[in-house]
């Protein structure tokens, strides 16, 4: 598996991860526990674009990849 394909499995599967986070939160009527829920997906999302950053210089600095 290249650097690039590890890279894009994390991408998808933060993106559900967050998603999943996003339904706990949806799930639970004890406002602590939303709030963690809701804090964990909002941490996530957050990782998602440094991630995609790191997927698009690996496709320029490392084009045997692409």
């Amino acid at each position: 598996m290249t650097t690039k394909s590890r890279i894009e499995q994390t991408v998808a599967g933060a993106h559900s991860l967050a998603g999943q986070l996003k339904s706990c939160a949806i799930d639970t009527d004890v406002p602590a526990v939303k709030d963690m829920f809701n804090t964990m997906a909002q941490d996530v999302e957050d990782m998602i674009p440094k991630l995609q950053g790191r997927l698009k210089h690996v496709g320029k600095e490392e084009p045997q990849f692409q």
